[in-house]
């Protein structure tokens, strides 16, 4: 059985997704360990805020930091909250919107220190606009493997032989980036952004595309379930 959806992501994104659903991981991350011994001292005292970007980010964090080092917790998302919760037993909070923005959209006006976790792959960061009073963080790379970009060569080509429709979600501009010259030409694919951010990479990459209302894996999934039910 071919299964209709095919989630394209990084290594640290795996979650319970149900039937009809195959994901490949393209992406690894890799540490930086000078990054995680200036966590470590970031971390020796408190902040007011810490803003942890990914679920990596938080394994990561844990490995080198065992005590909650703020006030307040937020998260992008909530697989990123869950992860902050088992690991350090501690609460965040989540924005309404899964994103970056979503959480630019808490911290604006707060006059607090914070501290923003994530991985090395942001240029431009939307959290500069808050000023000095922001500190920014990126502990891992993400690299690709190869083995994996080709299974997924192989799956993309038997599902457009077969003439059967078929969803792929993008996780993340990087993941994009990643594998936009196999996106290219496609028949039979639904392709859908998990958020703002990723349909804008891959508007500039000149992608059709849809973007999830839900800006989570499994929030697309839910889309790509019910866009193919319908055809």
């Amino acid at each position: 059985m071919q299964e209709p959806i095919i989630v394209i992501r990084a290594k640290g994104e795996e979650g319970i997704r149900g039937e009809g659903v195959i994901e490949v991981p393209v992406l690894k991350p890799i540490p930086n360990n000078d990054a995680l011994r200036r966590l470590r001292e970031l971390c020796s005292g408190k902040w007011d805020v810490v803003v942890f970007m990914s679920t990596v980010a938080v394994e990561y964090t844990h490995s080198v930091v065992k005590d909650p080092c703020w006030v307040k917790c937020m998260a992008v998302g909530p697989s990123t909250a869950a992860a902050v919760r088992s690991l350090f037993n501690s609460e965040c909070v989540t924005p309404s919107e899964y994103s970056s923005l979503g959480l630019l959209n808490l911290l604006r006006g707060f006059n607090g220190s914070i501290l923003v976790i994530r991985s090395m792959e942001y240029g431009n960061s939307q959290f500069s606009e808050l000023g000095g009073i922001v500190t920014e963080i990126g502990l891992y790379r993400l690299s690709a493997i190869n083995d994996e970009l080709s299974k997924l060569k192989a799956l993309i080509n038997e599902r457009e032989k077969s003439g059967s429709p078929y969803a792929l979600v993008i996780t993340s501009p990087r993941v994009a980036r990643e594998v936009s010259s196999i996106l290219v030409n496609l028949r039979q694919a639904l392709i859908i952004a998990i958020g703002p951010t990723t349909s804008r990479e891959l508007s500039r990459l000149n992608i059709p595309h849809r973007v999830s209302r839900v800006y989570t894996i499994d929030g697309a999934i839910n889309e790509a379930k019910q866009a193919l039910n319908k055809d």
